[in-house]
């Protein structure tokens, strides 16, 4: 029996997360699905536009055998740190043969060639990298013209203007750095590149069937919005019918949630850092620069969209802003990520739900793999190591803000994360299972 696994955020779930599920069985003849999801938060450093456990319900009944989340430290981190942290979840289970992703550039052999070069570090993309940034250039345009030069002496020739566009497109970009932690981690899972059949990731509109999440999300905030008929026929073309019966069922109960439901604990969270010193440069992936950045524009704070907006710059992109501020948010360290890497990246694998035919999935991973399989919260602490005790306590600080701030907004009472529950799908039914809770 044959099983893949996929990385997605499924935030929401359409078609064209069907069409790459469906098109990677179809390529590896495989009999099972694995999907490391992105919990509660997500990698642009947002809130999930739809909770967890709604999203695994959708996930399992639209060909998915199996959900493990993605802890909150990787799944709201830069595209590398994101595609390590998934890459190591998914070798961690021993059972997974071929790792299969969408991306709008399908040529394996020229992606692999650009994380060759990474990986390597050869001089010439080391030194050429940091002379690129002591101009002040972005590291994004600095890796891109230092990747540039090292292809070249490797025999592969590309102008500026090819390369910056492979490297433009979201999901290219996360292609490669899977490509990179597959080489980084010695995996045995075999890449297949699936390409995408619609490339306008970038656009605020639905433009076809295979339409992305990001044009779904902005049918729900227009102010002309009031009810879900209004923008349920825009919906028709691009989301799976159950989709789109919990989107209907959920709207304006559990969501939807965005960065600015966080404005007031983001600008509470700061002022604290400037009056207690917290140091901000102390978080994960931040810097003196940012630090001071954000504290001295703190006056000018009014919501989080204006104010990232405020602080943002071409050297500090608007993702990275917001990752810092949930990191401030949480207190997630530079300390808790080299801590995590130096130890193995993962401590545990947090089922969020699976296919009751395929249940022995777990039984495999159970004898395949080294980590302890969570599917009761209350107990799992004590199995834990130190660093995934911490790994798991700062996820579930991050989904209790972001449970209340959901119950806040919608003025309802939602289960905690001890009472949810891993979700078991049935041919009949999908419902939590008590016996795991």
């Amino acid at each position: 029996m044959k099983t893949i696994g996929i990385v997605a955020e499924f935030n929401p779930f359409h078609n064209g997360h069907s069409y790459l599920i469906e098109k990677a069985k179809e390529i590896t003849k495989a009999d099972n699905v694995v999907v490391v999801m992105s919990g509660n938060y997500v990698q642009r450093g947002e809130p999930a536009f739809m909770d967890k456990f709604s999203r695994t319900i959708t996930a399992l009944e639209n060909g998915v055998d199996l959900v493990i989340e993605l802890p909150f430290c990787y799944a709201s981190s830069s595209a590398n740190y994101f595609a390590t942290g998934a890459i190591s979840l998914l070798n961690s289970l021993g059972i997974v043969s071929n790792l299969c992703f969408g991306c709008e550039y399908d040529n394996l052999d020229l992606l692999n060639s650009i994380a060759d070069v990474i990986v390597d570090e050869d001089t010439v993309y080391s030194d050429a990298l940091q002379s690129y940034l002591k101009t002040g250039m972005s590291f994004a345009k600095s890796r891109e013209n230092a990747i540039i030069k090292s292809l070249a002496l490797r025999g592969v020739m590309m102008e500026s203007t090819s390369l910056s566009n492979i490297l433009s497109k979201p999901n290219t970009i996360l292609a490669i750095e899977y490509l990179i932690a597959l080489k980084n981690t010695d995996s045995l899972m075999v890449p297949v590149a699936i390409k995408r059949e619609n490339n306008n990731t970038s656009q605020d509109m639905i433009h076809s069937s295979l339409t992305s999440a990001h044009s779904i999300r902005q049918l729900f905030y227009g102010k002309s919005v009031y009810n879900f008929n209004n923008i349920k026929t825009s919906l028709l073309s691009s989301v799976p019918e159950n989709s789109i019966e919990m989107l209907e069922s959920e709207y304006k109960k559990t969501y939807p949630v965005d960065i600015n439901d966080y404005s007031a604990i983001i600008g509470n969270s700061l002022i604290k850092a400037k009056y207690d010193s917290d140091n901000i440069d102390d978080l994960f992936d931040s810097t003196i620069d940012i630090s001071n950045r954000l504290l001295n524009n703190l006056d000018h704070f009014i919501d989080a969209k204006a104010f990232i907006n405020k602080v943002n710059s071409p050297t500090y992109t608007s993702s990275r802003i917001q990752r810092i501020l949930l990191y401030n948010l949480f207190n997630y360290k530079k300390e808790d990520f080299f801590n995590f890497k130096e130890n193995g990246y993962v401590f545990y694998i947090r089922v969020l739900g699976f296919n009751k035919e395929k249940e022995r999935l777990l039984t495999e991973i159970n004898d395949n793999s080294d980590l302890p399989i969570i599917t009761k919260i209350s107990t799992s602490l004590s199995s834990l190591n130190p660093y995934g005790k911490k790994m798991l306590e700062l996820n579930m600080f991050a989904d209790e803000v972001y449970r209340m701030i959901t119950m806040n907004k919608y003025n309802i009472n939602i289960p905690n994360e001890h009472k949810q529950g891993v979700i078991v799908a049935s041919e009949f039914d999908i419902k939590p299972d008590t016996d795991l809770v």
